[in-house]
């Protein structure tokens, strides 16, 4: 394939390795689930079938990711952990949460209605991610005490929570309750130790930081080491500290890339048309659609085949620019309506495994370097567009996969277009396809302006401005096109 002058832009991507001897968790949570419990109708202060579905969820995530040897979770909260010497995706922190987060959320949606038949999906559930890096198999110890800490104070709240909400209790009210606490007694090291004043019978799950749990399993002891001794109090503040939070250089635009994992395969199993299937293509365009809906601060993206480019603006403060949260969120929400939205675009096409997808968050400094970035994808676009053309044409004529290649290794840009022409009998054969096939999607918040009838006695009408999300086929690496947008993508060189 041929280099373009913007191939420097890559310059600007950041590998994010987590260095041996960490061991790698990924913890998965809900976004806004809360919300998304209440829309739902989640049986309060457990639903049962609510973590049926997130068990399931983590039991298909061992199954699919090897790598993976253990997890836990509760409420809308999932941990995994990866095996001391993992090499999945040779380590790079930013592409393993983004394809757990993916993955997992595309299994939500998809095993939704084997879990609740009788309620359908009001809108596309996400999750974000982080990494922590944990330095010994201690500190792995330590982590899983916390979380499994926070399951029983979190779990003991709630149920106190809804037994007085049950009770009569305004939820306001029962909530000022709950926040009432007593300082019973102290630590050595000084540090209260508080307890809340109602109490209520909790049931003990196993403790998964105990030597005796831990050192039964031959498989942990082998791929990470035994436990010493038992853990049941742990400092917060000394978990966080190994959480990978990596936040992006202020005032740079952020880029979040999503590309489709293994989708080679993905479209051949689901026998999308070669080279260019636009039901596919619309139904990534439709995703990126929803994506700026559901995020304000993004207002530009481009697409194309299973890859989508998502600007964040330059001054935005979303999840405090932690890159994890901002990578994992995008992904995680592009997947889930990507299952969601399956059917509108194949409705007599079953979908036979879950696609997933990966992502990475680069920053630039400037408007024109990302102008830049995002011409170095349409270029790319054409490029491999114009090549996938020829080489598919050629396997239709008799030529087998392999020939074709070799056929087309060396081409320029001239040879192309003669042998399409060839091959087609009309001239310009390639300027004449689709323009999404060759120019990518372009998708963007635009303002409309319009007329509404106010009261006659006021008089007249009144003009309302609104924005409204829009998909275009045109070039962007041209000056004119971010000319004629400056009002409302301003990204301006």
């Amino acid at each position: 394939m041929a280099n373009s002058k913007y191939e420097y832009v890559k310059l600007y991507e950041v590998e994010d390795e987590v260095m041996p001897p960490n061991i790698i968790v990924v913890r998965v949570d809900g976004r806004n689930f809360s919300r998304f419990s209440e829309a739902h109708e989640f049986v309060k202060p457990n639903c049962k079938k609510a973590l049926e579905l997130m068990n399931e969820c983590a039991r298909v995530v061992l199954e699919h990711f090897p790598d993976i040897i253990f997890s836990y979770g509760y409420s809308d909260e999932f941990s995994f952990v990866f095996k001391k010497e993992t090499k999945f995706y040779q380590r790079r922190a930013s592409k393993i949460l983004s394809l757990i987060a993916s993955f997992f959320t595309s299994v939500y949606v998809t095993k939704w209605k084997e879990v609740f038949p009788e309620k359908d999906l009001s809108y596309s559930p996400s999750f974000r991610a982080r990494v922590i890096l944990c330095a010994s198999v201690e500190v792995l110890q330590a982590y899983l005490a916390w979380r499994q800490n926070e399951c029983h104070l979190s779990n003991q709240y709630n149920t106190c929570l809804w037994q007085l909400i049950k009770c009569g209790k305004p939820e306001k009210e029962a909530q000022e309750m709950l926040e009432v606490e007593v300082c019973v007694k102290y630590k050595d090291d000084c540090y209260p130790i508080k307890r809340s004043k109602r109490r209520v019978t909790i049931v003990h799950m196993e403790n998964i930081a105990s030597r005796r749990f831990w050192n039964d399993q031959l498989y942990l002891l082998k791929e990470l080491g035994h436990f010493s001794k038992d853990v049941n109090k742990t400092k917060t503040e000394y978990l966080k500290s190994f959480q990978y939070e990596s936040r992006l250089l202020l005032s740079t635009w952020i880029v979040i890339r999503i590309d489709g994992c293994h989708f080679h395969r993905f479209s051949e199993v689901h026998k999308f048309e070669k080279p260019n299937d636009e039901a596919a293509l619309n139904l990534m365009n439709s995703c990126a659609v929803g994506v700026l809906e559901e995020f304000n601060d993004i207002v530009f993206s481009y697409g194309v085949s299973d890859e989508y480019s998502f600007v964040l603006k330059k001054e935005s403060q979303l999840y405090g620019r932690r890159a994890s949260e901002i990578v994992s969120a995008i992904v995680s929400y592009f997947s889930s309506m990507y299952i969601m939205k399956w059917k509108d675009f194949f409705p007599h096409k079953e979908m036979m495994y879950t696609p997933y997808f990966d992502g990475r968050a680069v920053c630039y400094p400037s408007s024109q370097i990302l102008r830049d970035y995002l011409a170095w994808r349409q270029v790319d676009c054409h490029i491999n567009n114009q090549y996938n053309t020829c080489f598919w044409m050629l396997v239709k004529s008799g030529r087998t996969k392999s020939a074709s290649q070799t056929y087309l290794k060396g081409t320029q840009v001239q040879d192309k277009n003669e042998l399409l022409a060839q091959l087609s009998g009309a001239t310009d054969y390639y300027n004449k396809l689709p323009p999404m096939f060759r120019l990518g999607s372009s998708v963007y918040r635009n303002k409309e302006e319009k007329k509404i009838v106010g009261d006659k006695e006021e008089g007249g009408s009144i003009d309302n401005i609104c924005e409204k999300v829009v998909i275009e086929y045109c070039n962007i690496i041209e000056p004119s096109f971010w000319e004629a947008h400056s009002a409302t993508i301003q990204i301006n060189g």
